[in-house]
């Protein structure tokens, strides 16, 4: 009998301790709207997934947007009427309206590395998001939502969600009575773990790509910017910075020379980091290189070059260099796109430049493309501004390059 009472207390409290299981919904199918080119100089095919009115943008080129299987891409869109996390299915075409329209609005959110869900943060409350895709007969998708863990109380958050390597951590930043953090949530077990307190405000919080270890973010300065400050000199002026999990000590990962730019920086492979980088500046005048800082080494690189051209305008000058940049998943190339719309791929090896799609952009107007990947290094995913409004568009890398 005390074996059977004993058993029954063990179920109990697992459940009890379980993330709280949620609604399931079937998500919304839209007709597909995609129009497809070749482009005329690379080649390469390009797919615009969507050519709707309204304002659709993929994710931030360092944030998972590609579920698992490289069958559905998540992007941001405000057709109906307000942000919303959508999908597009590579084999249809069709789009997927993954939020209820009574649910509130979803702030951080990333695709899981391990199967068919994302990870979402609404009303201060981190879920997952559990998909089943259906593309037999009809396309139908079954979401299933599991709550996770609350924010702490009174936490604003102040990053999108990225989840680790291996899929048991989710981390987030937040601020709360002034002080800045750096929060860790338990995928399996929905729990937090202890936070980590930053001396500063901090920005572009990401996961490590091969090590579910480290974190790294850029610090948020006052003055300067991007661009560490030449008079006053600042020695000690550290953009990107990292951190081990367990350690929980910020450790900067290079001082920048005065007037020396760091930015938009990025996990690759092989312990290495893109950015873009450059030492010329003048108003609207900047020299921005992608660059690779190797974390075993502490070399840092050039491997996609922008130029710097005494007497050029800010916008000839800008079609010559980079504003994002970020490394294919198999370390073959390095994706870069500037203010003019212009995409292009970095050998890894030979740093060997090649054009894959312009006229994404025009220089002073339109959302930026900031060029990601997807999870195998097929396809180029960007925002593309071309018809007049922001569309989201996969570029194919070409067979041969």
């Amino acid at each position: 009998m005390l074996k059977q009472i004993l058993c029954f207390a063990f179920v109990i409290t697992q459940f009890i301790c379980m993330p709280s299981l949620g609604e399931s919904w079937n998500c919304q199918i839209l007709p597909s709207e995609q129009r497809l080119e070749t482009d005329p100089d690379s080649g390469a095919r390009v797919v615009f997934a969507t050519t709707n009115a309204a304002s659709d943008t993929n994710f931030y080129f360092h944030e998972r947007c590609f579920m698992w299987d490289n069958r559905l891409l998540l992007f941001n869109s405000d057709r109906f009427g307000r942000s919303e996390i959508m999908g597009y299915l590579l084999d249809t075409g069709e789009l997927v309206r993954l939020k209820r329209p009574e649910d509130p609005a979803v702030g951080g959110r990333v695709a899981s590395i391990k199967g068919d869900r994302l990870y979402v943060e609404k009303n201060g409350s981190f879920f997952e998001w559990a998909l089943e895709i259906a593309l037999k007969s009809s396309t139908s998708v079954l979401l299933t939502e599991r709550k996770l863990a609350d924010m702490p109380l009174g936490a604003n958050r102040r990053s999108s969600l990225d989840e680790n390597c291996d899929g048991s951590l989710l981390t987030y930043a937040y601020e709360l009575n002034g002080e800045h953090y750096i929060g860790f949530c338990d995928t399996a077990a929905g729990t937090l773990l202890p936070s980590a307190k930053i001396g500063f405000k901090i920005d572009h919080l990401q996961f490590h790509k091969h090590r579910p270890d480290i974190v790294s973010f850029s610090r948020t300065y006052e003055t300067g910017g991007d661009w560490a400050p030449s008079d006053p000199v600042d020695p000690t002026r550290a953009r990107i910075w990292t951190m081990n999990v367990s350690t929980r000590a910020p450790i900067p990962s290079f001082f920048q020379v005065p007037g020396e730019l760091a930015t938009h920086e990025c996990w690759w492979v092989n312990d290495q980091m893109t950015f873009i980088g450059g030492h010329h500046r003048d108003g609207d005048r900047e020299e921005g290189n992608v660059k690779v800082l190797d974390f075993k080494t502490g070399e840092i690189r050039i491997i996609g070059a922008g130029a710097w051209v005494d007497g050029a305008s800010a916008a000839e000058i800008s079609k010559v260099n980079w504003w994002h940049a970020s490394g294919g998943p198999d370390g073959k190339w390095v994706v870069a796109d500037n203010w003019h719309g212009i995409v292009a791929l970095f050998n890894a090896k030979t740093t060997e430049k090649k054009i894959l799609s312009t006229k994404h952009r025009t220089y002073g107007s339109g959302s930026h493309l900031h060029a990601g990947w997807d999870l195998q290094g097929r396809h180029v995913e960007l925002t593309s501004n071309r018809f007049g409004n922001p569309d989201v568009c996969i570029i194919d890398v070409p067979e041969g390059w």
